[in-house]
């Protein structure tokens, strides 16, 4: 993947609305993968953030967010919407047979991003 379209998504992702970006993994992800990417129990808390009006993640859970959402737009860019949710999902080589949604949870921003990148460029991640 090119610099400029990391540096594009990281700027998108920074700067969307909290209610907006969970919104958008909401259609694309689903609620029970978004809810599992922020590490909450409540099963509606993708739900209320979605809402313009309705309340904002804690800091630790948005940041979780929108480290989802680069990763989920770097693959979905790459490699379209099925393919990007199938890649969150499953266990994957680069990252100990793990769920990337589980590192994307525990917020281990290089590790998935690496992999998501090496995926999409077909190269190994170190």
């Amino acid at each position: 993947m090119e610099a400029t379209t990391r540096h594009d998504i990281h700027l998108g992702t920074t700067r969307m609305n909290i209610h907006d970006l969970v919104r958008e993994l909401n259609e694309n992800l689903g609620t029970t993968v978004v809810q599992t990417m922020a590490g909450v129990k409540d099963r509606t808390s993708p739900f209320r953030w979605a809402k313009p009006d309705g309340p904002e993640p804690r800091p630790e859970v948005e940041s979780r967010l929108r480290l989802g959402h680069r990763v989920w737009k770097t693959l979905e860019l790459a490699e379209g919407k099925h393919v990007a949710l199938a890649w969150l999902m499953g266990a994957n080589p680069r990252l100990d047979e793990e769920l990337p949604v589980l590192y994307i949870q525990q917020l281990r921003s290089r590790e998935v991003l690496g992999a998501a990148e090496a995926f999409v460029n077909d190269t190994y991640a170190a």
